[in-house]
Parts: C-alpha cells; structure tokens; sequence
C-alpha cells in the first residue's frame, strides 16, 4: 500500500469518525466550542450524580429525576464524586459552562446555579440510550450564550392557564436554555394576580392563589429559570376598572385614572406585593403600550390635572405616568422593562428615563434604530417572526433564519411591514423574546415548544448558527426529550391525514378523516393515565384512559400521568379532530406574503377553481358561497367549483344528513389588476421634507389594494412618474384610500421634459368621497413622458396616501 493510498484511507476515518461522533452531539442550542475525543463513556443502570457545593444540591436532584424519566436510569444523588460530577467554577462567567466527557465520568461546571443547570440540560440531551444505561460521546464541551437576554412571554390574562401548564412552560424554558419567562398577568380580560390588599381585584375563577405563585417561583428557581411579573398599565386595564371602579376609574374609560393621587398609592402596593412574590427577578415589567386616551382627555378632571402640571396634553399625563411607575421599580431595587409605546424621548414636558429597557415589538411606536439612538437599551421583540397567537405564527424554519437585528411585521400600517428593518450585526441589542399572545390552553405548548426550540439557536448562537438542515436534525431528537420530559408516555397514531406536519396550522397533525387509533405506552414502570373531557385537571382518581384510543370522531381531553404513589408525574392537553375534507385550488394565485391560520384566503386576478375531495365514506359534500354554514339544503358539491369573483366559501362534509368533522372554509378575493401605463414605471416621491413616505412602488403596482398604498408619512406631498417615452394620454385614475368617510384634494400635471408642466386634473376643491372605484377625470389629449399628482389634503388626518395611479 503506497503514501497517498494510506492517507487517503486515514483521512476517511478520521471523516467518518469525526461525522458520527458530530451526529452524537443533539443539544439545542448548539454548543459555542466542542471538542470531539475518540471513545464514548458507558453508564450502567444506577449512576451515581453527585457534587461538592451544596448549593448545586438540588439540580442534582433534578437530573436525577429527569435521568429517570428520560432513561429509566436509577440515579443516586450525592455529595461527593460519582458518575455524574457538578460543581460550581467561580472562574467562569455566570452563564458560563463546561462539560468534560471521560471514559471515567461525566463533569459539569458551571458559573453559577443557573449555570451549572444548564450544563445538566445539555449533558441530558447528548446522552444516548444503550442495553440498560447510557452512553455519552467522549468530548469538551465549553458554551455560554451570546445573548444576555433571552426571554419568552406567557399571557395568562386574555385565556387562563392552569399552574401546570405554566409549569411545561418553565421546563420549555429550562429545556432551551431560555433564562426569563416573563408573565403577563394583567389584561381587560382578567386580574390573574392575588393581591391582598385589594381582595376585590382578582377576577373571579381566572386568578391564581399565593401558594400556587410562591411554589412557581421556587420550582422555576430551582430550574435556572427567572420569572418576571408584567402589570401592564395604564391601559390594559379593563378587569381592574371592572371590579374596583370607585379606586381605578369606570371601565369605558380606556386606562386607570391618572389624575387620581390614590391610583399611583394603589399601584405602588400591587407593585410591591407582585415584587415579593417574583423575588428572584431583577426586572419588573409595567407594560405600557396601546394607552387609548379618548376617554379620559374628555374627561374635566385630565384637564384640570394637565392644567394643574403644566402638560401640553392627555399624553403627557399617560407619560408621566410611566415615570413614576419607573420610580417604584427602581425604588424597589428592580430594573424597569417597558413595551415600546412612546416616540422620541418622550414629549416636550415629559421626558422617558433612559435607563428604562424597551421591548421593541412593533416599529409603530418608534423605530427601533430610533430608540438606540435616543439612547435606550432594547430587547427585540419583533412581531414577526418572534409573537405565536392563535391566528398569526409562523414555522420554526423561519424564526431559526431570523436574526436579533431585524424587525419585520404582518400589518401594513407599522413601517417593518413592507420594509424590514435590519440593523447593523454589531449593533447593541440586549437580547430577545418570543411571545405567546392569547393562545388557549390547549393551543399553548403545541404551539410554542418548536418554535422555541428554534429561537433559542438565535438567542445563544447569533450568527454562529449551524445550517437549518444541521438544527433539524438534532432539533427532532431534543424536541422528543422534552415532549417525554412533560408526558412521559409513547405515544403511536394510525390513521391520521397529515401525521408529520409542521406548519403554522394548529394541530392539523392530530386530524384523521374517517377512522383512527392512538395508542398510549407509559414509559416508566408502575404508573396510570387518567383523563377528563370537561377541562379539569386530572386527577389519580379520574377515569383510566384505554390503552389504545379508536377514534371515529372529535376527541378532547386532558390527560394525566400518576405514579404508583398517585403523584402526577406528566400531563397533556390531547385534541384528536375530524376533517374529512382535503381541498385544492386550481389555478393562478397571488403569494399571500403572511397567513393567518385562523382566516384562510385566497387572492386571484381572473378565476381559480376548488377542488374538494370527500375523504369519508357514503358521505356528501355541500357548500354555500355567500358565507352561511351550509345544510343539507345547500348546493352539493358536484365537481371542481369556478370562482371568479369575490366570495367566502365553506363546505361541510355531511354523514347520514349530519355535519362531520371540520368546517372547510375560506375567503376569495378577486383582486383589482390591470396593467396601464404607469405600471412599474419609475416613480419619485418630491416637494417637502426628505423622506418619500412608505411604499412609494405600491401606488404603480397594478392592484388596487387598500392593504397596499403609499403613505407620505408627513413628508413628501407629490409624486413624479416616468412613462419612460413620450406618451399622449387623455385620462387619469387615481384610487387613494377609502374607508367611506374621507374626501382628498390633489391635482395632476403633465410634462414632456419633466421642467415645464401643464395642469390636466384640479380636484383642489374636491367634495367626492374616496370609494374602492377612485376618481376617473378626462381631459383633452395630452402628450406625457413625466406625470406628477400633487396631493394637498385630505379630509380624515395629515397623511396621503395613493393606492394607484393608472394613465390611459
């Protein structure tokens, strides 16, 4: 065998060893440094964990019964060294780890509890099962995340949320290496807080005890995982008005009484009580965004308080009342955290502390670039892709190729929608959160537990991420951990339409169209499932669930896993749906750039067709057209339906004359296109200020499209289009926006040369009402290589807007 031979051969291995030893390393995030070492450590049945600083007791305890529920390892936690050492290097940083796999044992230090807890998370999901113990690649493992803040909020306000649910959410949190779980504990729909001084305060059925909150705290303490209180005013206050009207303001008002001295005492004492209870956090969160003042700027007591400060306004008082709620924050040792809800530094009389941190979420505010410069310190929070609620959300891959210097948005009014705000890479960003708005409980951890997974390889890694594909691979394995850390049960389903699905559709996984079997296979010994159907939590006593589900129609129901001692030991919100009704659409359609799940719609310019498979057996399809739920009475579906205009079509699949399974349902919209002259011409926005507003393309575009127009956003008044050559036109137009209200003032003019213009529309005195059909003018002949619309007012506000211009 030559030189080159034998190298070729040493460097295959060395490829091949080094790729499956990489293969081995599952953990998410990925580490920061590994070092990969030949040979893998064998731990047998019963592993000894142990640890030399008594303050890392009990995460021992904690691997040890995750060890157990994970592996089926008899684990023995001890003081001293063992299989499993921990230990606490006061030479590392606080969230700072290492790990060094041997062929004599496993060694976790960390700089801190939190530390060393997420050394564990990472030791427990690099461990691979084998015969009756566990085998772990040999390696250094050296990581600490690149983000300071890496936070997920759980709103528990608008739809309620047991305390064990809450508890999956904190080992979500554990699991990802995510630090804070901020919770949103206030909202119009309820007070979930249990203030004693103000018993009357708690929304009756929707709060939480003191006991329940206290033993929260300690079990996410004993996690790594810090929870952080939001009490979000002044507005979001509708259940506080509700139940104490005589202290807070009535409930029409829109925010608590600001101009009431014994509001802000009020304040200060939740404030505290809340601060006691979340003892662990260093942040309080006093919320303070979508303040609606038309209320309470009505109201003569604002004026007089306005009066009285030497505030130019309402606002200034919803200012100001952030102040002082900052104070208290700070007053109580806390640092203040804030939704981004106030522009520029504030207001001429009342300036926001610059020492407040600012969660950037929605760039209507204020940019976020804008509040850097102003000299705040942000946290992204970004629309899209980091908010889950019940209709916007959007898949894992997509929030894992997300960065924390971008902002982008699904609502066309916010400046990030139609332009995405990246910032620099080495700009200061503290961190980021994923939010979880108004999901139900048994949405929640169905919808977030992967799109965490994803978020948190941003939060840690930054730009250090592996390849999607690489995150996937080990994400599936990681996401199984935690899926059997919460529900320690095997789960195995038959018959189900779409059993891999991950999209952004809540739990179109768990949809079957006739018949289906779910078989449930406890993974520890000795232990029972119990169920309920009525939303209650299960308890040992509840009905036994059949080891094998057969399904022929709708199933809910919460299940419960109980050890021999009758302690709950896992627990998860199951949801087993008909459809049986597989859709497809036939034809030319406009991309939707966002969806929302929860409102199905489909854009065309000339016609599409649906085409509807019935997936049940002796069953009929009917569908209406004009939005009602259909009947046996409605039209029967006969073959593929042409569409070719507007409509909101629903179908139901009928079985001996009764609706069965899901309602198929979705909106059509025939879409305004038409390609004239001014189509995708180059176009300039001139005349005042600097800018040249926002979506400047969109009033060329071809549609007429309310959702998409140009906004001047203050600043430029006209726009100038270039036909490209010398064109004789003899009519103009223009759509602008129309809510049915509003009347526009503008003029258009014509030029060969782009110097000398010639007036061919003058609506300067208009009286007509902006309608979905525009303004038509005609006028004589007229030759045009340049065309510029002035526009000079505008009936509703101070902005203009062109949804398109069109020249014939």
């Amino acid at each position: 065998m030559n030189i080159k031979t034998t190298l070729v051969i040493i460097a295959f291995l060395i490829f091949i060893t080094t790729n499956f030893a990489q293969e081995r390393i599952t953990i998410v995030p990925h580490p920061k440094e590994i070092k990969l070492n030949e040979g893998e450590l064998y731990l047998d049945e019963v592993v000894r964990v142990g640890f030399k600083n008594q303050k890392v007791s009990a995460v021992a305890d904690l691997m040890a019964q995750d060890l157990y529920k994970l592996y089926q390892i008899r684990v023995k936690a001890k003081e001293g060294k063992a299989d499993i050492f921990l230990d606490i290097d006061n030479s590392l940083a606080e969230e700072e780890f290492n790990i060094i796999v041997t062929k004599a044992n496993v060694t976790v230090k960390g700089g801190s509890y939190n530390a060393v807890c997420m050394g564990v998370t990472s030791v427990l999901q690099l461990a691979k099962p084998k015969k009756a113990g566990l085998i772990f690649p040999l390696c250094e493992i050296k990581d600490k995340p690149t983000s300071e803040y890496r936070g997920v909020m759980l709103d528990v306000a608008r739809q309620w949320h047991s305390i064990e649910t809450v508890k999956q959410v904190v080992e979500l949190c554990r699991w990802y290496k995510i630090r804070y779980l901020q919770i949103h504990l206030t909202d119009d729909q309820s007070f979930t807080f249990p203030s004693t001084t103000y018993p009357n305060l708690p929304t009756k059925g929707r709060h939480y005890s003191l006991d329940e909150l206290k033993y929260l705290v300690d079990f996410a303490t004993k996690r790594g995982v810090v929870i952080i209180p939001e009490f979000d005013a002044p507005g979001h206050t509708t259940a506080m008005r509700k139940a104490m009207p005589e202290l807070f303001g009535p409930s029409n008002l829109g925010v608590v009484d600001m101009t009431k001295d014994e509001v802000y005492r009020a304040m200060e004492t939740i404030m505290k009580e809340m601060m006691d209870v979340f003892y662990t956090s260093p942040y309080f969160h006093i919320g303070g965004d979508e303040a609606w003042l038309g209320e309470f700027q009505k109201k003569e007591a604002t004026k007089a308080h306005v009066a009285k400060n030497d505030f130019d306004n309402a606002h200034d008082v919803y200012l100001d009342f952030l102040v002082k709620m900052h104070e208290v924050v700070k007053k109580h040792g806390k640092k203040t955290l804030v939704w981004e809800s106030f522009s520029g530094e504030g207001s001429r009389k009342v300036k926001i502390p610059k020492d407040m941190i600012v969660f950037a979420w929605e760039t209507a505010y204020q940019r976020p670039e804008s509040l850097l410069k102003n000299g705040y310190t942000i946290i992204n929070a970004s629309w899209k892709p980091a908010y889950v609620t019940p209709g916007w959300r959007w898949t894992k891959e997509y929030i894992y190729n997300w960065n924390l210097h971008r902002w982008e948005n699904h609502w066309n009014a916010t400046p990030a929608y139609f332009n995405p705000i990246q910032l620099d890479k080495s700009t200061p960003i503290l961190g980021g959160q994923l939010c979880s708005w108004e999901m139900s409980e048994e949405e929640q951890i169905a919808s977030i537990h992967k799109r965490v997974s994803a978020i948190s390889e941003v939060f840690w890694n930054g730009e250090g991420k592996k390849s999607y594909e690489d995150y996937n691979e080990r994400a599936h394995i990681v996401d199984d951990l935690y899926t059997k850390l919460i529900f320690p049960v095997n789960v195995e389903r038959e018959g189900f339409n779409e059993p891999e699905y991950e999209g952004i559709y809540f739990n179109r996984e768990n949809e079957f169209s006739d018949k289906a079997k779910v078989k449930f296979k406890p993974i520890l010994a000795d232990t029972k499932l119990t169920y309920t159907t009525d939303g209650s939590m299960p308890t040992f006593s509840s009905p036994q669930l059949p080891k094998v589900l057969e399904l022929d129609n709708n199933f809910s129901a919460r299940i419960g896993v109980f050890n021999s001692k009758g302690l709950s030991i896992g627990y998860k919100v199951a949801k087993y749906e008909v459809n049986a009704i597989k859709s497809k659409i036939v034809g030319d359609t406009i991309p939707l750039r966002d969806i929302n799940s929860k409102r199905n719609r489909v854009e065309f310019i000339d016609e599409v067709e649906l085409e509807l498979k019935n997936l049940k057996d002796q069953s009929e399809i009917r569908y209406t057209t004009d939005g009602s739920r259909p009947t046996m009475n409605s039209k029967r579906y006969q073959g593929n339906v042409l569409i070719n205009s507007s409509m909101d079509l629903k179908a139901s699949c009928f079985f001996d004359g009764v609706p069965y399974g899901k309602l198929y349902e979705n909106k059509f919209v025939k879409k305004n296109y038409e390609k004239n002259i001014t189509t995708a011409k180059k176009i300039v926005a001139v005349d005042r200020g600097t800018g040249s507003g926002i979506n400047l393309d969109k009033a060329i575009d071809g549609f007429v499209d309310i959702d998409g127009y140009w906004d001047n956003s203050n600043e430029a008044t006209s726009v100038i289009i270039d036909l490209d050559q010398e064109t004789v036109i003899s009519s103009i137009q223009l759509y602008t926006y129309w809510d049915g209200n509003r009347v526009y003032g503008y003029t258009v003019e014509a030029s060969v040369n782009g110097k000398d213009w010639e007036l061919i529309v003058d609506r300067t005195s208009n009286g007509e009402v902006a309608t979905e059909n525009g303004y038509i003018d005609e006028f004589t002949k007229t030759k045009a290589k340049f065309i510029r619309v002035n526009m000079l007012s505008n009936t509703a506000n101070s902005s203009m807007h062109i949804v398109e211009v069109r020249a014939y």
